[in-house]
């Protein structure tokens, strides 16, 4: 009789640690059917992605390092060339390098950083004056550890700047941006994802005090958003479309359709509803 009493009780503990280990699997895949949507972070995250992209806060080109003026080297007088030596200058290259932040011998405790990429940039003149240039970059920056995290950004430029004044500090910029960030918890299989693409059309970028202030023009964007996800269950991508409006003084107005609209400090990353 106690045998078999016992044989019931080891049954039922079986029983309920299968039960339970199974009910925290379910749990996981309901975490993703969330459909609550912050739209003054999205804001925030729309416009300052694009800001830190065209300042070179990911890597690559950054439109707050200017346009070399106009030179022209003078022997005895006369000018010794007609023509800057730049106009139509191409720089056009590759690279890949990792960084370990851990110490000489590597271990799965160290985090690893690798940045890879491609840029070309090429000097454009008017008159024979260098006068803006044209960029086509990809960066890919990756860190991992092995048991924490694994996070990725990538940026994409394919814009042309040029100058509106002789100071070389107002300039144009026109083209397009994408940009795509994934963040991932590994220990915890959890992780975050946002994509997007920008249109960038008459915006002008003045960078007189050293920091770059978009004073006016539009940019139109398109998201796809994965929000907090178990690995093994992503939900369905959201997907937004707006257009941030910049007002200068490092300020924007977002607006994502249909109706959500915020003020947003390109700087702070801060919002309020407009």
């Amino acid at each position: 009789m106690k045998t078999n009493i016992t044989r019931a009780i080891l049954c039922l503990a079986v029983f309920m640690l299968f039960y339970t280990s199974c009910k925290k699997n379910t749990i996981k895949p309901a975490a993703t059917t969330a459909t609550t949507v912050d739209y003054g972070k999205l804001s925030s995250q729309t416009a300052v992605t694009f800001y830190r992209s065209i300042t070179g806060q990911y890597g690559g080109a950054d439109v707050s390092k200017g346009i070399k003026s106009p030179f022209s080297a003078k022997l005895t007088g006369r000018a010794l060339f007609s023509t800057s030596p730049l106009c139509g200058f191409v720089i056009d290259t590759s690279y890949y390098y990792t960084i370990d932040t851990g110490p000489d011998i590597h271990s799965l405790t160290d985090t690893l950083k690798t940045y890879s990429g491609t840029f070309r940039f090429q000097y454009t003149c008017t008159g024979g004056s260098v006068n803006g240039y044209i960029v086509n970059d990809t960066v890919n920056y990756h860190e991992q550890n092995a048991f924490t995290f694994s996070n990725n950004t990538t940026v994409n430029q394919n814009y042309t700047v040029k100058a509106l004044d002789q100071t070389y500090k107002l300039v144009s910029m026109d083209g397009s941006i994408n940009t795509a960030a994934g963040f991932f918890q590994t220990f915890n299989e959890v992780g975050t994802s946002l994509s997007a693409s920008y249109v960038l059309t008459g915006l002008r970028v003045n960078f007189a005090s050293g920091t770059a202030d978009v004073t006016q023009g539009t940019a139109t964007f398109h998201i796809v958003y994965l929000p907090l996800q178990f690995i093994g269950f992503p939900p369905k991508p959201q997907t937004y479309d707006g257009t941030i409006q910049f007002l200068g003084n490092h300020k924007a107005k977002l607006t994502i359709n249909p109706g959500h609209v915020y003020l947003v400090d390109l700087l702070t990353g801060v919002v309020t509803p407009a």
